[in-house]
């Protein structure tokens, strides 16, 4: 359990006592192509798991509605049901959660844990791990600050206010560290950015690991991240523990993940052979 989610929320969120029927589903949110391949996909794992298929209703209709993005999550928690949310914004997740709504959610942003993780497993000599957060996503640190003392690793951590710094904190910042850990951050971690994060970083032989694949593809080392599979196989687990036990988990960084590494990237940092299968299964042993 996570050090900065209260013990109250979490007991605001057993929804009843014993089992929860789970015979009608709602899934809002997202285009309909994609909510259509979710919820078929969705149907088809709960089966495999030895729930009925579930009945397809109406938000006010349903025994849970899952909301897909921010915006629906938002609008799903005014209709009265227990609310599962998928692909939503930690901050958003956690305020509603907080104020004690009857939901839940995974978070669309990486567990940083295991992001660190991931550059441990990649790169054993790093000790000096570089942060940059901003206002938002100052938490970071703190959640990243005790698995960091247990390995013995050394967190530099800089705050900006903005992105507008990163021109000046980037070659401040990369000599001091063996790598630097890029979080789920728009503020500083975006298209607009990632040319002068990657440039930076390459011309100071430092390796960037993360924030998403879309780093990845324009030159970070590699990242985590939950696909739409998987996120429909961590939705169906939250919906069979439901009608098992009658609640829902607290608001977490989705355990069903991916990896997404740069071949030509890890080839030039000189990374050993990896074996994708065996570094994902290894990141699925520690959680």
């Amino acid at each position: 359990m996570r050090a900065d989610r209260p013990l109250v929320a979490i007991l605001l969120l057993c929804l009843a006592q014993g089992a929860a029927a789970v015979s009608r589903l709602a899934v809002v949110g997202g285009t309909e192509e994609f909510r259509t391949h979710f919820t078929s996909a969705l149907s088809a794992q709960l089966v495999a798991g030895g729930l009925p298929a579930p009945a397809i209703a109406a938000p006010r209709r349903s025994d849970l509605v899952l909301a897909l993005g921010d915006e629906a999550f938002q609008e799903a928690l005014h209709l009265n049901r227990p609310v599962l949310g998928l692909f939503i914004s930690r901050n958003i997740a956690l305020e509603a959660f907080t104020a004690g709504c009857a939901c839940s959610a995974f978070f669309s942003e990486a567990d940083p844990v295991r992001q660190l993780r991931l550059a441990q497993a990649l790169f054993p000599a790093a000790r000096r791990i570089g942060l940059i957060t901003s206002p938002e996503t100052s938490w970071v640190a703190g959640l990243l600050a005790p698995y960091a003392e247990r390995e013995s690793l050394l967190l530099v951590h800089t705050a900006l206010a903005d992105s507008n710094a990163l021109a000046r904190e980037l070659p401040r910042l990369l000599p001091q560290v063996d790598l630097l850990l890029a979080i789920s951050d728009e503020r500083l971690y975006s298209e607009a950015t990632a040319r002068l994060i990657l440039l930076t970083s390459y011309r100071q032989n430092k390796p960037v690991i993360g924030p998403d694949e879309l780093f990845v593809q324009a030159g970070s080392v590699a990242t985590s991240y939950s696909s739409g599979a998987d996120m429909v196989k961590q939705a169906a687990r939250a919906v069979l523990d439901f009608a098992e036990r009658g609640w829902l988990p607290p608001p977490d960084f989705a355990n069903v993940f991916s990896l997404r590494l740069n071949s030509h990237v890890v080839r030039a940092y000189d990374v050993p052979m990896v074996d994708p299968d065996a570094l994902q299964r290894q990141l699925e042993a520690g959680q």
